[in-house]
């Protein structure tokens, strides 16, 4: 399950079928992935990689709460790191895996990669306000690309404005019992 229902979207939306379902759940994809970096996970920042005799070294920004058998999922990390893993060792600030691979020397990530607990992939599917965060983002997503020549959305609202940071004050209030409040600085 997602956030946001394809059929919801477009009801919500009033476009009905009249455009692609690839469009509309690209949409929705966007807005959700907004809502989930703002939510609590047991997650962490990965700044740098390395692979030695098939064991992957993962680096994190700050000490990470994994321990030995945690199922993660890595993602902006590259190929091959990227994808599920199972955490082996750990330190503070690291954590290892198995990947079969050829050796890499160390590599710096910019932007960071996420590693982060496969179990939690669903935990705000059901949560009404991640839900509704999730439907006005992507409403608002929707309306300044549909908009008129992108300048203007149909509520006569200057579009160019409408992605910025208060989109994101306008959902605080929704997300307040489950945001994380790391993800609010810088």
């Amino acid at each position: 399950m997602a956030l946001i229902d394809l059929e919801e979207l477009k009801s919500v939306l009033g476009i009905g079928d009249i455009y692609p379902d690839a469009e509309v759940q690209g949409v929705a994809d966007a807005a959700e992935s907004i809502v989930l970096s703002f939510l609590t996970f047991n997650k962490a920042a990965i700044v740098a990689v390395k692979l030695e005799s098939n064991v992957a070294t993962f680096t994190t920004s700050a000490p990470h709460s994994f321990v030995e058998g945690s199922a993660l999922t890595v993602t902006n990390c590259g190929s091959p790191f990227n994808g599920s893993r199972t955490v082996t060792a750990r330190t503070d600030f690291t954590f290892k895996a198995a990947i079969t691979n050829a050796d890499i020397k160390e590599i710096l990530l910019k932007p960071q990669g996420k590693a982060v607990l496969t179990s939690q992939a669903a935990l705000y599917d059901t949560n009404e306000n991640a839900r509704t965060a999730a439907l006005i983002i992507a409403e608002d997503i929707w309306l300044t690309r549909m908009g008129v020549t992108g300048q203007q959305g149909v509520d006569f609202q200057p579009a160019p404005y409408r992605l910025s940071r208060g989109l994101i004050t306008r959902i605080t209030g929704l997300l307040s019992g489950i945001m994380d409040m790391e993800s609010l600085v810088g």
